[in-house]
């Protein structure tokens, strides 16, 4: 098999085990929506918490298996945690600055004012605990601990003091829990399976072709990771859900960096390359704080939805011509 030959394989593995891992989220999602209106939880909740983990399970998948593949070739350990971080960050932005947009230029997007600093504000605060854990170029199994245990912190909050307020008011949904739950576990199965042959796919890719591994990450990985989003935001938007759309984009920006890359750097630490300590985050934050900015008023105007499109265009730009290269600190 040639060169070329074996790079197009790759590219179309690729793209078909993250097919299947998207799929199979929808899959996972749906059931979980099940599962979380039998036990009466809010539209809000449900969008902050049950639908922006269930969005978020290729970014989960994907650091779990990369963080095994690191334990067992620890010379991979560079070009996977590119990989996975640069996948992780690169969701966590084209859901900010693109998909978020473009729900406010189809519909609408609104967070009660109440709030909103605890929602962004979550957003915000969980990007610059990442940014302070990468500073050194590594991820601990400490540094990852700590991001999973405030993030089940903030569910606690989220649950006690957020949003739970029509809880009570909700009648309990009759389903059959057992296959609900069966579904899930399945549906975890196989997106580990799939996710595995995307992630050695990848690698094959990023040594063959004149791009970083982060940045793959970003441009393929990111994007496609982040389609479960995308699809359940415009769903619930079209249906007039603006509460349950803009909670699985905020939700699933706390999510990613906290629960997702907290558990993987948990399981085998990462290291960091430097574009993402010295550009990616800042650029996540610095938007989110645009966002927030926006969102003050009440919902986010079309002109300041196109600005953030127009602003990740231009990340992606000079991302790709100011850093051709992962460099670790």
């Amino acid at each position: 098999m040639t060169l070329y030959m074996a790079i197009a394989l790759s590219f179309l593995i690729v793209l078909v085990t993250a097919a299947v891992v998207l799929v199979t989220a929808n899959f996972a999602v749906k059931s979980s929506v099940h599962l979380a209106k039998h036990f009466r939880l809010s539209d809000e909740l449900i969008g902050m918490t049950i639908l922006s983990i269930g969005t978020s399970l290729p970014e989960i998948i994907t650091h779990v298996v990369g963080s095994v593949e690191i334990l067992g070739r620890p010379a991979m350990m560079n070009s996977v945690s590119a990989l996975v971080v640069g996948t992780n960050i690169g969701s966590d932005i084209f859901q900010q600055n693109f998909i978020l947009a473009l729900i406010a230029i189809v519909g609408i997007i609104v967070v009660e004012k109440k709030h909103l600093m605890k929602d962004v504000g979550g957003l915000i605060a969980a990007a610059v605990l990442v940014l302070i854990f990468s500073a050194n170029g590594i991820i601990s199994r400490l540094e990852g601990g700590i991001l999973l245990a405030v993030y089940i912190g903030y569910l606690y909050v989220l649950q006690k003091y957020g949003m739970d307020e029509t809880r009570t008011k909700k009648r309990r949904v009759k389903d059959n829990i057992f296959k609900h739950i069966m579904i899930v576990l399945s549906s975890f199965i196989l997106m580990a399976f799939a996710a595995d042959k995307m992630l050695h796919h990848s690698v094959v890719l990023v040594e063959n072709l004149p791009i970083s591994a982060s940045f793959f990450g970003v441009i393929l990985l990111g994007i496609a990771a982040a389609f479960p989003e995308l699809m359940t935001a415009l769903v619930a938007v079209l249906k007039h859900k603006e509460k349950i759309s803009a909670g699985v984009l905020i939700g699933s920006n706390i999510t990613n960096p906290m629960f997702a890359l907290g558990l993987g750097a948990l399981i085998s630490s990462y290291t960091v390359p430097g574009v993402v300590v010295w550009f990616d985050l800042p650029v996540k934050i610095a938007t989110a704080l645009l966002i927030l900015w926006f969102l003050w008023k009440g919902k986010m105007a079309k002109r300041n939805a196109a600005i953030l499109m127009l602003l990740y265009l231009a990340y992606l730009f000079f991302r790709n011509m100011l850093f051709p290269a992962d460099v670790v600190m």
